[in-house]
C-alpha cells in the first residue's frame, strides 16, 4: 500500500513508540500528562524523533541526556 502522507508525518507505529517512551519519562519525573513538565518532555521527545532517533532505547537515551531535560528535573 502506498502512503500519501507528508514526509514529516507520524505513522501509528511512530506514535505508539513515542507514547511508550513518554509514559516512561513521565513516571521517572513524576509528572502528570498535560502538565507543563509533561508538555516540555513531549516536545523534546518529538524533536528527538524528528532528528532520527526511532527506537524506544534511542529516544529514552536522547531525551534523558539533553541539558533541558536534566535541568528541569
Amino acid at each position: 500500500m502506498q502512503r500519501y502522507l507528508p514526509p514529516n508525518a507520524f505513522y501509528p507505529e511512530d506514535l505508539d513508540v513515542m507514547k511508550r517512551v513518554f509514559d516512561v519519562l513521565c513516571r521517572e519525573r513524576g509528572c502528570q500528562p498535560g502538565s507543563p513538565d509533561a508538555e516540555a518532555t513531549a516536545l523534546l521527545l518529538v524533536n528527538m524523533f524528528e532528528s532520527g532517533r526511532r527506537t524506544e532505547e534511542e529516544l529514552l537515551e536522547a531525551v534523558q541526556t539533553t541539558q533541558a531535560y536534566r535541568r528541569a528535573s
